[in-house]
């Protein structure tokens, strides 16, 4: 009888090991400079249907695109579950909104939704790069990145922003090299964002 017991308590923690593990987290950042965090919640059968047209890409072209309609799937899947469905589009003027997201917010949501992408293996050409960080007098603003891996280059010819803060929630965010990202101003890529204070200017 009790070894009966014991089997099943062993029976019972194996699938509920089974599934917690069914599931992936990815944190998200909102109202302005991440103040609050909370977790998405992303079924692993949902997951892998989403990640289709990544495993789909034939070259690292085709691959920073499909990362592109992923990223704009998972934000919107996040938006069921969090207050970042009330962000609107550049958000300069929505300080008293809840779920509000400036630039601080959507590059770490970004780039915490690429570590997914990565951690799942789901990127072939390309690994999660740094912030990238462009400034114009007072004006900052910050994107998450990706870098194409293989021959190293000397300079940053191969790093790609995906920068969601200018975007509708449901759009496709615009996949860039990071000089063009930047035009006219000056830009560094950082492992992480400047102080707090940095934020109140970020998102222009």
């Amino acid at each position: 009888m009790h070894w009966l017991l014991r089997c099943g308590l062993l029976l019972g923690i194996c699938i509920a090991s089974s599934l917690a593990c069914a599931e992936s987290y990815v944190v998200i950042c909102y109202n302005w400079g991440c103040l609050n965090r909370t977790s998405a919640v992303y079924p692993d059968a949902w997951l892998k249907k989403t990640l289709i047209p990544l495993r789909q890409a034939k070259t690292p072209a085709e691959e920073r695109a499909a990362t592109a309609e992923v990223v704009r799937q998972l934000y919107v899947k996040a938006a069921e579950q969090t207050p970042i469905s009330a962000d609107e589009p550049g958000n300069e003027e929505d300080e008293r909104v809840n779920g509000r997201m400036d630039c601080i917010d959507h590059s770490t949501t970004t780039a915490n939704m690429l570590s997914l992408l990565q951690k799942k293996r789901a990127l072939r050409w390309h690994e999660v790069g740094p912030y990238a960080h462009r400034t114009l007098l007072v004006a900052s603003h910050y994107s998450a990145t990706l870098i194409e891996t293989g021959d190293p280059a000397d300079d940053d010819s191969q790093v790609y922003t995906i920068d969601t803060w200018d975007e509708a929630l449901g759009s496709l965010p615009p996949v860039a090299p990071v000089r063009e990202w930047a035009a006219y101003r000056f830009y560094t890529l950082e492992k992480q964002h400047h102080t707090t204070a940095a934020s109140s200017l970020a998102g222009r």
